[in-house]
């Protein structure tokens, strides 16, 4: 009996090991309006979700999240017009908004909007140097923002271009290699870009390209998952990269999956609690990925869900239930067993960065609140996340 208990524990484990090694998506503050086809970019530790469509008109509202608060404010509406599957990227302080489609007018855009936060106000900039389209893929690299691919007027485009901030000026790059195509996904990590997915004269695809912008070139890389797809969802999380969601014709996909860039593959994570997963907006905060409303094939939807990755799946990062951290639960300060120097930070439930510092044996815990919180304790080629519960 006593063996059959120890077996008991150790299956126990592995599947709690295992299940938490996927990552979770838990639900938060619902956005305020039914909308999809919007653009969002993360500034400040906030994600901001701008423009979209809610089946019956188009908007050029901004909504604000405070993740820390798990709050939604309304914002300076983008002084472009209203219009649907604009696209976005953020640079140091500042988010860009650019191109989208307004079905209502039969009007496409290719201009560009800066959004300072800071004082709620927006600035035209220069426009993209090519023809105006909708649903094109938009990223920011080294204080660089690229824009590329994209549909207007029954024309669907691979061409690729990068917009300078300083000098307020595209440069047209190297076209992507893949199909012209609408409703692709991109994103940069580890110095270059990615495009993949998306959509063209009803051929959907599953291929994805990256892009080197030190040498103006495109690799093909590994394909996304074994379905094609239109509309799914890229960000970044603690430097990885993650794609999922999205529609094959009817067909509504609600997989997701992480980016190994050493080994060129993906690697399946928890999958998005609805069944439809297309046409919302998704932003990183660093630490945590949100994706809002979109829709299924009906209703419309408001919610939002934050996707927090308890742990990486490298062989050099690692998770452990070893006693790394006592007294658990903990009330001002949290004791460290671990060896060598290194780094911490402390996320709270909704992926807010709380506090950071140099790895000491002792952390002051006592500016937390009562709750959950995750620390991530970094050291040379080793990453460990913590549970940990702060009560009083």
């Amino acid at each position: 009996m006593i063996f059959f208990r120890t077996q008991l524990i150790v299956v126990s484990y592995l599947f709690a090991f295992h299940s938490m090694a996927q990552g979770a998506w838990t639900p938060v503050a619902d956005h305020p309006g039914q909308w999809y086809a919007q653009a969002a970019f993360s500034v400040g530790g906030k994600g901001y979700v701008c423009t979209g469509y809610n089946a019956s008109q188009n908007t050029a509202k901004l909504w604000e999240y405070d993740p820390a608060l798990d709050t939604w404010t309304e914002k300076a509406s983008l002084p472009g017009g209203a219009r649907q599957y604009a696209s976005a990227f953020a640079i140091g302080d500042t988010g860009y908004v650019m191109g989208g489609w307004n079905n209502s007018t039969s009007t496409f855009f290719n201009d560009l909007w800066a959004y300072h936060p800071a004082t709620d106000t927006w600035e035209q900039k220069a426009s993209l140097p090519a023809p105006p389209r909708f649903a094109g893929v938009a990223f920011s690299m080294d204080g660089i923002g690229y824009y590329g691919t994209g549909a207007g007027n029954a024309i669907y485009y691979n061409d690729f271009h990068a917009y300078d901030p300083v000098t307020d000026t595209w440069m047209q790059k190297t076209d992507f290699p893949g199909n012209a195509r609408r409703w692709a996904i991109g994103f940069a990590v580890d110095g270059k870009g990615y495009i993949g997915t998306g959509e063209s004269s009803g051929v959907r695809y599953r291929d994805f390209h990256a892009y080197d912008p030190l040498t103006d070139t495109w690799q093909p890389r590994a394909d996304l998952g074994s379905t094609n797809r239109r509309n799914g969802y890229a960000f970044v999380v603690d430097g990885h990269a993650y794609a999922g969601g999205g529609q094959d014709f009817t067909q509504n996909w609600n997989d997701f999956h992480r980016y190994d860039v050493g080994a060129d593959s993906w690697l399946p994570v928890s999958a998005f609690p609805l069944n439809a997963c297309k046409n919302g907006a998704s932003f990183s905060t660093g630490n945590a990925a949100f994706i809002v409303g979109g829709n299924g094939q009906l209703p419309v939807l408001d919610e939002t869900w934050r996707f927090l990755p308890d742990i990486s799946t490298d062989l050099s990062e690692s998770y452990s239930t070893t006693p790394m951290l006592f007294p658990n639960p903990a009330q001002d300060q949290l004791h460290l067993d671990v060896e060598g120097s290194g780094s911490y930070t402390i996320v709270n439930e909704l992926g807010a960065v709380l506090t950071t510092g140099p790895l000491l044996r002792t952390v002051d815990v006592s500016m937390l609140p009562e709750g959950l919180y995750v620390l991530l304790v970094e050291q040379i080629e080793v990453r460990t996340m913590l549970r940990f519960v702060v009560q009083r």
